[in-house]
């Protein structure tokens, strides 16, 4: 038995909900684990959306969150764009996306970006392909928010950034700098902003690849649930071995006896 960790991280798509449905005992979890002062941090891969998006959702699922309980694929992203010194930036992402960018002092441009930064862009049109096209055959610079090549929803699986890496690899020979999870830069940043320890931490999310690896890399607790991506085959035939493995969150309301 596993003691209750001092702070949790929680994926949010078929973790904490799928599509608009929130995932049974979500919110009853996360209002549990506050009134016992544990830190609860929001990570997502899908940079779709910025964080205002994900707080607005959260909070219409009655989860309550500001903007600083938010950490994705695209935060991650920004920083280490601003730390290379990166500032006009062809973007292939939502206009959600194009706003967090602006808003951290980054100038969008079609003309002369210092890189393409691709992210879940549910509004990629044969244009912006071909512009990314462009720019990447010419060796500039190139990022990708995540590696997810599904994501879930309510209603099944659609194509996420995953799949559009094949796409510009097939096209130009080229893999990007990966960011967001299974990067453990992700849960090291978080660590570092509430001053906490890897033994304290653990990771709660539906993917195999992204979540789980993330956790097991940076030596975290990895709590797997299977109402999302996995399920128990797909587990077993990974090859990966989590330390706690349950439905759903609802699960982990018993299993820490909260």
């Amino acid at each position: 038995m596993i003691k209750l960790p001092e702070i949790f991280l929680f994926d949010m798509d078929g973790t904490l909900y799928l599509g608009d449905r929130k995932i049974n005992g979500a919110s009853e979890l996360i209002t549990k684990l506050r009134e016992k002062n544990i830190i609860t941090v929001f990570l997502s891969n899908n940079s779709s959306k910025n964080r205002k998006d994900y707080v607005d959702k959260l909070n219409k699922l009655n989860i309550s969150a500001n903007k600083d309980d938010i950490f994705t694929s695209l935060n991650a992203s920004i920083i280490k764009m601003q730390h290379d010194g990166i500032k006009r930036v062809f973007p292939l992402g939502t206009p959600s996306l194009e706003e967090e960018l602006r808003e951290n002092g980054f100038t969008l441009t079609e003309d002369d970006p210092q890189a393409v930064l691709l992210g879940f862009d549910k509004t990629l049109t044969y244009e912006k392909i071909d512009k990314a096209y462009q720019f990447l055959i010419k060796d500039i610079r190139y990022y990708a928010t995540h590696p997810d090549i599904l994501c879930p929803t309510e209603t099944g699986f659609i194509p996420d950034t995953g799949s559009f890496i094949t796409m510009f690899e097939t096209l130009t020979n080229r893999k990007p700098e990966i960011i967001g999870k299974p990067n453990t830069a992700m849960v090291d940043t978080v660590l570092s902003k509430y001053g906490k320890d890897k033994e304290s931490c653990a990771m709660v999310g539906d993917r195999l690849y992204t979540d789980m690896r993330m956790a097991i890399d940076a030596n975290i607790i990895s709590i797997l649930v299977y109402s999302g991506e996995a399920d128990k085959s797909s587990y077993k035939e990974s090859g990966l071995s989590v330390d706690i493995a349950v439905n759903s969150v609802n699960d982990l309301i018993d299993y820490f006896n909260l």
